[in-house]
């Protein structure tokens, strides 16, 4: 099966964060949306959406243990693109 592996940039470090694999994009973008909306004080994605990104690096085929990667990162969502209004 094939799962996509993502990281979150961290644009004010200039680093990608630890990457993780989610069995779909949009869960990965769905997840990203949540913790950028979840208000807590230890949650820096939270406090600051304008410096983080989600990033699809690749993608990971678990049937033979081999790594898929099509040129650069690509942004799936910005932080700043997700943040949840409160009506």
């Amino acid at each position: 099966m094939l799962q996509y592996i993502v990281s979150v940039k961290d644009r004010a470090a200039e680093v990608f964060n630890r990457p993780f694999f989610v069995p779909h994009r949009n869960v990965a973008v769905r997840d990203f949306t949540d913790e950028i909306n979840r208000a807590h004080a230890d949650n820096p994605l939270n406090k600051h959406p304008d410096d983080f990104d989600l990033y699809l690096l690749g993608q990971f085929d678990d049937s033979v243990g081999s790594f898929i990667r099509e040129g650069a990162p690509t942004v799936l969502v910005r932080g700043k693109d997700v943040v949840q209004t409160s009506v």
